[in-house]
């Protein structure tokens, strides 16, 4: 795959990762609602996030990326976890998001594809 250069500004950085956050959020009521499709949900979402991290350049080596793929991992694992167990996890990887929304929010230039 031939590098290519992709322009970015806060604005598109700031709305994916509250397009994450929400999709983040998303989890809960579907796991309340036990729809059946919740684990391929999760599933698209990791590696919606793990392509994010190797697309852009600027975010590939934060090990933040690794901790939020990891919780979404361990929710897929763990289907019959307890609802507590499940919000806990889902705002902790909220947090994270919006700590990385943060801090690639307030960059501005240029981001290479791997």
């Amino acid at each position: 795959m031939k590098n290519e250069t992709y322009i970015f500004n806060n604005d598109l950085l700031n709305n994916y990762f509250t397009n994450l956050t929400n999709s983040f959020f998303k989890i809960l009521p579907m796991r309340e609602d036990n729809e059946d499709t919740l684990t391929v949900y999760m599933e698209s979402l990791q590696r919606e996030i793990e392509g994010c991290k190797n697309v852009f350049k600027l975010t590939h080596n934060d090990g933040n990326f690794v901790r939020i793929i990891s919780i979404l991992q361990y929710l897929i694992d763990n289907p019959n976890e307890s609802q507590k167990i499940y919000k806990r996890e889902v705002f902790k990887a909220i947090d994270i998001c919006n700590k990385l929304k943060q801090k690639y929010g307030d960059h501005d230039g240029h981001m290479e594809t791997i």
